[in-house]
């Protein structure tokens, strides 16, 4: 049902935020951090919030995003 879920990307699941609301969140923290380039910055997340993070920088597929995710403990950088 969950993975159902976070495929609609304008329904919320359960008591939560959808993924839109999610994401609006994370790139609007993306655009503050962006604005400050003199800094470098190490942000920590769970798939769900990487699966935004990684968008906001790369194009992709609604099928690319639902299946998007990053192995335990794994440093990903993003320039930009």
């Amino acid at each position: 049902e969950f993975l159902k879920a976070k495929k609609d990307f304008l329904n919320r699941y359960g008591n939560g935020e959808s993924m839109f609301e999610l994401a609006q969140r994370i790139y609007n923290l993306l655009d503050e951090l962006k604005e400050q380039q003199d800094k470098t910055y190490i942000l920590v997340a769970h798939n769900g919030i990487a699966r935004v993070v990684n968008s906001y920088f790369y194009e992709m597929s609604n099928q690319e995003y639902a299946a998007f995710g990053v192995k335990n403990c794994a440093v990903v950088r993003y320039d930009f």
